[in-house]
């Protein structure tokens, strides 16, 4: 296996109860049989009480409260979608949350192009497990076989895969007015000038309005950001169709190039799927020139922890900490990393 090691800059990382035994027993003996089936009677209601507010809250992956308490998961199941076990899985996934065959066929060619392209040995058969940051990869080998066969062709990355999976669940309003700070997406853009069906049917415009970075406040406050994004969108004329069945996930980074910049950007992006019996699916392309990925967590609070164990990994700095936007909240369940002591979610 070998350790993805991302940079610590984050602008260079956008280029992760019975008891009711002992109880009925003691009454069978003191009261009797009438005074028992009382307690069964009670102990039934709370159980079923609690069954009831369990599925309540299971939804989709749960609201995670429980889950919150635990250590941070460090291995994660994914598959490259190199078998047809998995391809077959997501596009179940994929039809029940409503996207529309020509974006999933047109993905799907895509992980075709970039699985032909590199290594079988690099890639996964089925759903394996690993650590969070580790790959059956060295990135610049792959890099390299990718660049035999492709040539100056950047490929495609986070970004543009999560925006052609989800484009049908986002409106933009005809206007477009971008309160953006540095760019960060001239390499998408270069793919997208050589591929424009890359989108699925999304625009470039579109693409830009999602994705174009944002002045933001010199605050480490994880809230500030948060509204400021949910602002900037606004103003962008971004909006999610809501449903329960796919969602957009996105990592914002705060970053500060200079002394007089604070900006917000997407350092990653990938789409949350929800099965019919809870468990999550989380779609991402690595990066540009690293594989496609299907994830299964059981809560949200396990996708922050993969999420935030590749990308929180930055300690010392007088900015944010990365969090982790579920369509245009942050998402329940998102803490910082294990090892990290910054911005809390308050």
């Amino acid at each position: 296996m070998m350790q993805y090691s991302p940079k610590s800059n984050y602008l260079m990382q956008a280029l992760w109860f019975s008891g009711y035994d002992s109880r009925i027993n003691a009454c069978q003996q003191k009261k009797g049989w009438i005074e028992a089936m009382k307690i069964q009677r009670r102990g039934a209601a709370l159980m079923l009480c609690a069954a009831l507010i369990a599925s309540a809250l299971a939804g989709c992956g749960g609201k995670d409260g429980p889950a919150e308490q635990r250590p941070a998961a460090d291995t994660v199941e994914y598959t490259n979608l190199s078998d047809d076990a998995s391809r077959q899985l997501l596009e179940r996934l994929l039809s029940d949350a409503g996207v529309s065959e020509e974006r999933a066929e047109g993905f799907f060619s895509r992980v075709d192009r970039f699985n032909d392209s590199v290594s079988a040995e690099w890639l996964t058969q089925g759903f394996e497990a690993a650590g969070i940051t580790e790959t059956k990869y060295d990135p610049y080998e792959m890099q390299d076989l990718w660049m035999a066969k492709n040539g100056a062709f950047p490929g495609y990355n986070c970004r543009i895969t999560a925006m052609s999976l989800f484009g049908d669940f986002l409106s933009f309003g005809e206007d477009t007015d971008l309160d953006a700070g540095e760019d960060v997406l001239f390499v998408d853009e270069e793919t997208l000038k050589a591929d424009p069906g890359a989108l699925g049917g999304s625009s470039l415009n579109d693409f830009r309005a999602l994705y174009a970075s944002m002045k933001a406040e010199d605050s480490t406050e994880v809230r500030r950001h948060v509204r400021t994004v949910q602002a900037q969108w606004r103003k962008r004329g971004v909006s999610f169709r809501d449903s329960e069945r796919i969602r957009l996930i996105t990592v914002f980074f705060h970053d500060k190039p200079s002394e007089e910049e604070s900006l917000l950007f997407v350092g990653h992006v990938g789409v949350l799927l929800c099965a019919e019996d809870g468990t999550l699916y989380f779609i991402e392309k690595v990066a540009f020139q690293e594989p496609y990925r299907l994830l299964r967590f059981t809560d949200r609070t396990a996708l922050s922890d993969y999420l935030m164990g590749k990308y929180d990994i930055s300690w010392g700095q007088d900015t944010a900490r990365p969090f982790i936007m579920e369509n245009d909240a942050l998402m329940e369940g998102w803490r910082p990393g294990a090892e990290n002591n910054g911005s809390a979610p308050g």
